[in-house]
């Protein structure tokens, strides 16, 4: 660690979301490398926004106290570690590697062991929200690591999220944050499948919103889910479909290996994979009804 007040911050990964983070960083004064393995979107990055280019990971972690990844999955971040120019290879000890992408919790707890041999720590931080709340500083963060790492990296957790949440050891935060999903993917399902019987019926939808928020648990979240996004049409959350369902397909596979039998995760993930086919995996996550309502089911009268 530098001896100044903020760490010596790098992000690799400058998709949607990585871009937005490290836009963040530089308005607030942190000046991150930035790393990515399109060289273009690094040269745009740093031409439109600021930040210092670096050639490898490897490179950027020999000059830095923590690096941000934003990467789409646990293959990724361990090429990021270990692959060419390995950032791994480059930190030394008592280097902090942030993970906020989304990723598998259970490689994700062998990578941390694999870094804690060369006393380099692991915390996974998948970053929830929009890139439009990353830019605004108003992710919610679910951290799961070393306390002490974790206390290292809270200046950057201060400026990029609203809502922190400590669950556990490395691993617990992406595990939490798939689980989090499942819960979301059935949500919107049971929500979207009561609007439907009530419209048939000749209920209004926001009768059943109404009572549902106060007799059956629907949250304030999904109310203004439904009132904004499914009765308007808009369907712009700014969530995508296929993020839900990886969170879901994670919540699964960690059932299975728990020992968890858990048929409605299933039934959910087959749901909204089977939206992902029909409408892609990069619709909003409010287009589940649209897909929902184009399932015409054959009543008994009609057979």
């Amino acid at each position: 660690m530098n001896d100044g007040a903020r760490p010596r911050i790098g992000v690799i990964g400058l998709g949607a979301m990585g871009a937005r983070i490290a836009t963040r960083l530089v308005w607030e004064q942190f000046n991150p490398q930035v790393y990515d393995v399109v060289d273009v979107a690094v040269r745009m990055f740093t031409n439109d926004v600021g930040g210092m280019m670096t050639g490898s990971p490897k490179m950027m972690a020999q000059t830095c106290d923590v690096i941000i990844t934003v990467l789409p999955s646990a293959d990724a971040l361990q090429d990021v570690l270990y692959g060419w120019e390995g950032l791994a290879r480059g930190f030394a000890r008592g280097g902090v590697v942030v993970d906020m992408g989304r990723s598998d919790p259970l490689a994700t707890v062998e990578l941390g062991k694999r870094l804690a041999e060369r006393e380099i720590h692991l915390i996974d931080a998948p970053a929830l929200g929009t890139p439009a709340e990353a830019r605004d500083g108003k992710l919610t963060v679910v951290i799961g690591g070393n306390e002490t790492a974790i206390a290292q990296c809270q200046p950057i957790f201060d400026v990029l999220a609203s809502r922190t949440f400590s669950v556990g050891p490395v691993g617990s935060g992406q595990a939490v944050a798939a689980i989090g999903d499942f819960l979301r993917s059935v949500q919107i399902l049971a929500a979207s499948e009561a609007l439907r019987i009530a419209e048939r019926f000749g209920v209004s939808p926001e009768a059943v919103i109404d009572v549902g928020q106060a007799l059956s648990g629907v949250g304030p979240t999904m109310a203004r889910l439904l009132q904004e996004q499914v009765l308007t049409r808009r369907f712009d959350t700014g969530l995508a479909l296929g993020h839900v369902l990886q969170g879901t397909a994670v919540t699964a596979s960690l059932a299975q290996a728990t020992g968890i039998h858990a048929p409605l995760i299933a039934a959910s993930r087959d749901a909204w994979a089977a939206a992902e086919a029909a409408i892609g995996s990069g619709a909003d996550q409010s287009e589940i009804v649209r897909w929902l309502e184009s399932v015409i089911v054959e009543r008994p009268d009609q057979a």
